[in-house]
């Protein structure tokens, strides 16, 4: 079988690879899958640091020692060494400045803080984040990356330590980026890294979790016995590219940053102050951004600094009418005169009765008192004003033109009561149905016609049996002219039915405990997942809870259910995985052990040693192999730890392998 060399992780291990292995009490499960020999020291001390910690499943903690650490993981224990050691605080309000950049870049929400405070401290550029994500998945670091940002995580937490070596004593220096030289150059000094035994760094290779681990607790050590001076210095800025000018049209602009299309760069303004002028007028930032709001197209030219930050902006743009869209909102204040118009509910424009504003609407000349009298009335008639606006070079209004069109809309809603409200002593409640977001008011409780199957009942009546819970309610809603509810009238049900199939869709928010579940073609909604019971066999194992169900799905496992559904509610889901997916771990006399890619739970499906000749069993990468007795003779009896097996495993009614596909590696 194959064999993996480790003489890079043997050597950066050195320091903390000779001390006893007692002195740190086991602390994880799967220490046996360990690239080297002493690594289990190395990786429960930064356990006990709190610089890394592992996985519960099933009781049981896993490190996953071999798996690579991302970009984003590195910060994340860069931040944890400058916390844990004292040299660094947690700060709520940098996370929130830099949120909207970590955002765009598809950061995941996890290592906000973390990089947030990277970006802060001059520990990461801006431009760095577009080598952190692909797909929406973490790419991982490479040796030279996690040394940088270790290295100025160094920098910062002790200000006497710095980085202006513009070599290191390596044999593969030249493959050493320039960036990542200086600050390699002093983990070595300090005994954080060493070479391979061929002195190599090995810059292009990614960091295992354990290598990581010896890393970190290193690194520590020089933090900790480190003295930090009580006048801070300025934090070593990274070195990025010098581009002078960057030209384009506005994608996206806060009055913080700018993106622009064709372009994954997200540009901050510069803290010493940005020059900014609009079609060659002096303006401020507000002003830029109010047309960007109002969609107009900007093109700007940025002049930038040597870290990316904006220090000028020249935007221009041509004088445009916004296309038409529906007014919304009319707002007037008769003491000032002032007031603004909302268009498509997102898009507000203010101006005063003063300013000359050319108001046309069904070709009559309106003032904004008029026009606000004119939008009351059309909501009272349940009619619409469709008007486009033309805007000045500040982004002001200057002309309004439209036309009113009558309302094609009904005055009664149909669908299943999904909330409703009921206030006693104001006599006033809302109704909202499934599918849509919109109250539907009640003024007064008292002038509301209701019925509920054929029956006059009042509102509280239709309240309480809401609040009861036991059956569906449908109600088809009456509306006067302001939209507040006249009429119900109500049908319930009390409809118990199954739903069978395979499980096409499993969603699962935890923080809200609620999902959903889609069986065969029909989705079904999940308010509180506690409140299904679920049992699904899964080889020797069963699925009974919603987390380990959704993780199940994810894992790509088949499952056939039945589901027990009353009232459109889920109420109990049983049944068992037909085919299961993911990576070979374990193998006995009588069962194979496999690892979701997804849930990293490891699940056991037995067979019968009997059939070892007679399941059929097709690996990509072994087509010598034809039954399961070929695939434990020739690959699992002899699997080495660089292997890799994908598995699809194939089950009977009671669990047990039937056949079995996948890939060597």
């Amino acid at each position: 079988m194959k064999k993996t060399k480790h003489t890079v992780a043997l050597a950066l291990a050195a320091m903390l690879a000779c001390q006893p292995l007692s002195v740190y009490a086991a602390t994880f499960a799967n220490m046996n899958q360990a690239p080297w020999a002493g690594a289990e020291a190395s990786i429960n001390k930064a356990a006990s640091l709190g610089l890394v910690v592992g996985e519960t499943r099933n009781g049981k903690t896993y490190f996953r020692p071999r798996d690579s650490v991302s970009l984003s993981e590195s910060c994340q224990l860069a931040y944890k060494l400058l916390i844990q050691t004292g040299k660094a605080k947690a700060d709520d309000s940098v996370t929130q400045k830099w949120t909207p950049i970590m955002n765009a870049y598809g950061i995941q929400s996890w290592a906000y803080p973390a990089v947030s405070y990277c970006l802060e401290n001059g520990i990461l550029a801006t431009s760095n984040l577009s080598g952190f994500m692909k797909n929406g998945s973490n790419l991982p670091a490479t040796r030279e990356q996690a040394a940088t940002i270790l290295g100025r995580t160094l920098t910062k937490g002790v200000s006497s330590y710095t980085a202006n070596e513009t070599t290191t004593t390596f044999l593969d220096n030249s493959s050493i980026s320039t960036e990542a030289k200086p600050y390699v150059a002093l983990l070595k000094r300090v005994g954080v890294v060493n070479g391979d035994n061929s002195n190599k760094f090995n810059p292009k290779k990614t960091l295992n979790r354990t290598e990581t681990a010896v890393l970190v607790t290193n690194l520590y050590g020089v933090l900790e016995k480190a003295t930090t001076p009580t006048t801070p210095t300025t934090p070593t800025t990274p070195t990025n590219p010098t581009i002078s000018t960057q030209k384009g049209t506005v994608a996206t602009m806060t009055n913080f940053y700018v993106n622009l299309k064709d372009s994954a760069a997200y540009y901050m303004l510069a803290s010493g102050g940005t020059t900014i002028t609009l079609n060659g007028s002096s303006a401020t930032m507000s002003d830029v951004v109010k047309l960007y709001k109002a969609g107009t197209s900007i093109d700007v030219t940025l002049t930038l600094d040597s870290s990316l930050h904006i220090t000028k902006l020249e935007a221009t743009y041509k004088e445009t009418k916004k296309t038409k869209g529906s007014l919304t909102k009319v707002r007037y204040n008769k003491t000032d005169k002032e007031g603004s118009i909302t268009i498509d509910k997102d898009s507000t424009y203010s101006f005063t009765d003063k300013d000359d504003v050319d108001i046309r609407i069904d070709k009559k000349s309106y003032s904004l008192k008029e026009l606000y009298d004119l939008f009351t009335k059309a909501e009272d008639d349940k009619a619409t004003i469709e008007v486009e606006v033309t805007l000045d070079n500040k982004g002001n209004l200057t002309k309004i033109t439209g036309s009113t069109k009558e309302s094609s809309s009904s005055d009664s809603l149909k669908g299943k009561i999904s909330d409703m409200s009921y206030n006693k002593s104001k006599e006033t409640g809302y109704i909202k149905l499934k599918g849509k977001t919109t109250k539907y008011e009640i003024d007064d409780t008292e002038d509301v016609t209701v019925k509920i199957d054929n029956k006059t009942k009042t509102y509280k009546d239709l309240y309480k049996l809401y609040d009861d819970g036991d059956s569906t309610i449908t109600v088809t809603l009456t509306l006067n002219k302001k939209d507040y509810v006249t009429k119900i009238t109500a049908t319930t049900s009390d409809s118990e039915d199954d739903a069978d199939g395979n499980v096409a869709n499993v969603t699962y928010k935890e923080n809200k405990d609620t999902g959903t579940v889609k069986i065969g073609s029909k989705t079904y909604d999940i308010d509180d997942v506690d409140d299904v019971d679920i049992s699904i066999t899964d080889g020797s194992d069963k699925i009974k809870t919603w987390k380990d169900f959704y993780n199940a799905y994810k894992d790509k496992k088949v499952m056939n259910v039945s589901a027990t559904v009353k009232n459109d509610e889920v109420k109990k889901i049983t049944g068992k995985v037909t085919q299961a997916k993911g990576e070979y771990s374990k193998h006995g006399t009588d069962y194979i052990k496999i690892e979701g890619k997804y849930s990293n739970n490891v699940s056991r499906y037995d067979f019968d040693k009997d059939d070892i000749d007679t399941i059929k069993a097709n690996i990509s990468g072994a087509p010598y192999v034809k039954t399961l007795k070929g695939l434990i003779d020739e690959i699992l009896n002899d699997f080495g730890k660089s292997d890799k097996l994908d598995l699809v495993l194939t089950l009977d009614k009671n669990g047990n392998i039937t056949k079995i596909s996948g890939e060597y590696k």
